[in-house]
């Protein structure tokens, strides 16, 4: 399934104008993951690792204008009865982007790349790791180790109606073609489809708290791989979100939704798929630090059929130290899926930690 890219359009789906991040200082975020997944049970047991760094660098240049880069280094790794069958590491593409701000910032313009400096040409022994992080049921940090030269285009604006603020906006993506894998003496020639983005949000205070609607849809042109054509299906993304400060707590609930419509793959169709996922997380201050459980479940869907189940329960803090705003957080999920056209599941669980670090 085709990676789901953040979009390089600033979509105004929040509330009031469009309003940039930190104006008058550059803003440093770093934050290493790491991700363990067991899938399967006994000797067919097969062990998926990710490490990953991610590094972004932020630049206010004015009060309209900014300019970001960010890249990641991700190691990845597969093993099954304790040996390591395949891995893959280094870095990942790097991406610019320039916001662009107009009329009081209630319209945005947004012209980003993706530049090349990714793993290219995956040779035999690399493939098995680079195909385990592109589930988008899992959710790896870094799902894709290069993705190709791109340009993308995109305009966002925001409106106030009534008690609502709506902000609405489109963007579209060309990818040029690159060598995408080795194999043997080989190499596959793979060209990307174009990607139209288009995107709407509405948000509103209720009470002491905020609710937050939005919604996405994706469409692609067709794949290339060498001689061969084939299509991606079409996605559309709900997503919603209640926050309600209590004398208990900060309470937070999420939810999205992941539709892909029926595609083709090389020789057959591949099926529509559908991953729905919602999470509960409540906040409060011990002392000077911040401390947020939550509880997460996770349901996919593939023609009609269950394909996967996953429950995952969180502990995230946040605290200042040196200047730095510290985000440490662990996960331990456990769950199944069922393999394409079996009725039989395969255990899985997980463990996943993250270290969110912020200077400014």
């Amino acid at each position: 399934m085709k990676q789901i890219l953040a979009p390089l359009a600033l979509i105004a789906a929040a509330a009031g104008p469009i309003a940039a991040q930190g104006l008058g200082e550059t803003s440093v975020i770093a934050g290493p993951q790491y991700v363990n997944y067991k899938i399967g049970t006994g000797t067919g047991q097969k062990t998926v690792t990710q490490m990953s760094v991610p590094i972004a660098f932020i630049f206010p240049l004015t009060e309209r204008f900014s300019f970001d880069i960010s890249t990641s280094y991700a190691d990845s790794r597969v093993s099954a009865a304790g040996v390591e069958s395949s891995k893959i590491s280094g870095l990942t593409d790097t991406q610019l982007r320039a916001n662009l701000g107009l009329f009081d910032n209630t319209a945005v313009f947004t012209l980003g790349a993706n530049i090349a400096t990714g793993m290219y040409k995956v040779p035999d022994a690399q493939q098995e790791a680079a195909g385990q992080i592109g589930s988008d049921f899992l959710l790896y940090p870094v799902s894709s180790m290069g993705s190709g030269n791109a340009v993308t285009g995109g305009v966002a604006i925001a409106r106030t109606l009534g008690e609502w603020n709506l902000g609405f906006g489109g963007s579209f993506r060309y990818s040029s073609p690159f060598d995408a894998y080795q194999v043997q003496n080989e190499v596959l020639r793979f060209e990307p489809g174009s990607e139209s983005r288009f995107r709407v949000g509405l948000d509103r205070s209720i009470g002491d708290g905020r609710i937050s609607l939005g919604g996405t849809y994706s469409m692609f042109t067709d794949d290339k791989a060498d001689s061969t054509t084939f299509a991606t299906g079409a996605r559309t993304m709900g997503q919603a979100a209640i926050h309600m400060p209590t004398s208990m707590g900060e309470w937070t609930l999420t939810a999205w939704d992941l539709y892909r419509a029926e595609g083709q793959v090389i020789g057959s169709t591949s099926p529509w798929e559908n991953i729905s996922n919602v999470n509960l997380a409540v906040g409060f201050s011990v002392g000077s630090v911040y401390v947020q459980p939550s509880a997460e479940g996770r349901f996919w869907m593939r023609n009609g059929e269950k394909a996967g189940m996953v429950g995952s329960g969180g502990m995230r803090f946040r605290f200042d130290l040196a200047g730095l705003s510290v985000n440490p957080s662990v996960t331990y999920s456990m769950g199944n899926v069922y393999p394409a056209g079996s009725v039989t599941s395969i255990d899985v669980s997980g463990l996943r930690g993250s270290l969110l670090i912020r200077l400014r």
